[in-house]
C-alpha cells in the first residue's frame, strides 16, 4: 500500500538508508537542514519524493505550523511520521556543556519532535492507520558495550524523550486512532556513531541491517503502541 511518510533527519545515515529503502513503494517527505544533502539524496531517488529543507535548532513554532499547513495542501494527510533527526557530538563532561550545544540537543533531539507530532497531528488522523515512530538510542547503559554517563545534553534529552514518548501512549484517548511506536536500533556504523565514539568497533552493525525494523514499524495495525528492538 502507497502511503505518504514524513521522514526527519533525512540525509543522515538511517535516513538516508530509509529513503532509499522505500523508494519506490511510498510517498516520501523528506525533511533535513541540509540543503546541497537532500539534493545529492534527491539525485539517488527514482520514486515519488519531496524535498523538505528545514531547520529543527532554528525554526520557530510558528514555522512549524506553516510546515504542517503546506503539507496539508499539498498533500491532504501523512500516513506516517519517523523521527530520525538528532544531534550529540563528542562525549563530554554535563559541567562542561556550553549553552548553545545545550539548547541544540534538547531543541532537536526533544522539543522538535514534540513540536512536529503537534502540529502533525490532524493530518496523521485524516489517515486510516496514521503511525508515529520514535527512534531512541542507548544512553543509559541497557547495552553493555556503551557507557551511562558523559552524554550530557543529548543523554538528558534522551531520557525526556523516552518519557515523551510514554505519555504519548498513554494518553492515546486523546488520538485513539493513532499508533506510537519507540523503536530502538542496536548500535551501528554511521557518521553520529563516530562522531562519539572515533573507532569503529567489530560488533557495530551496518544502516541496512535495522531497516526490517522500520519495516515492522509502518505494518503496525491501528491503534497499537509499544516497542521495537532487534
Amino acid at each position: 500500500m502507497n502511503q505518504t511518510i514524513l521522514i526527519t533527519g533525512a540525509c543522515g545515515n538511517i535516513g538516508n538508508a530509509l529513503a532509499k529503502h522505500w523508494d519506490t513503494q511510498h510517498h516520501l517527505l523528506l525533511l533535513d537542514n541540509d540543503s546541497l544533502a537532500l539534493q545529492k539524496l534527491d539525485d539517488e531517488l527514482s520514486g515519488d519524493h519531496t524535498l523538505i529543507p528545514f531547520d529543527l535548532w532554528t525554526s520557530e513554532p510558528d514555522l512549524y505550523q506553516t510546515l504542517a499547513t503546506m503539507i496539508c495542501e499539498d498533500y491532504g494527510k501523512i500516513d506516517a511520521l519517523v523521527h530520525l533527526a538528532a544531534y550529540c557530538g563528542n562525549l563530554r563532561p554535563l559541567i562542561q556543556t556550553d549553552p548553545e550545544k545545550w539548547l541544540k540537543s534538547l531543541q532537536v533531539n526533544l522539543t522538535a519532535p514534540l513540536w512536529l507530532c503537534q502540529t502533525l497531528l490532524p493530518l496523521l488522523e485524516k489517515s486510516p492507520h496514521g503511525k508515529i515512530g520514535f527512534t531512541t538510542f542507548d544512553t543509559l547503559g541497557r547495552d553493555s558495550a556503551h557507557q551511562a554517563h558523559y552524554w550530557h545534553g543529548f543523554g538528558v534529552a534522551q531520557a525526556g524523550l523516552s518519557r515523551l514518548i510514554r505519555d504519548l501512549q498513554e494518553e492515546s484517548a486523546a488520538y485513539p486512532q493513532l499508533s506510537i511506536i519507540e523503536i530502538r536500533p542496536p548500535w551501528i556504523d554511521s557518521r553520529m556513531t563516530r562522531a562519539i565514539y572515533p573507532d569503529a568497533k567489530p560488533d557495530w552493525g551496518v544502516t541496512e541491517d535495522i531497516l526490517p525494523l522500520y519495516d515492522q514499524f509502518l505494518a503496525t495495525p491501528i491503534a497499537q503502541h509499544g516497542i521495537i528492538s532487534p
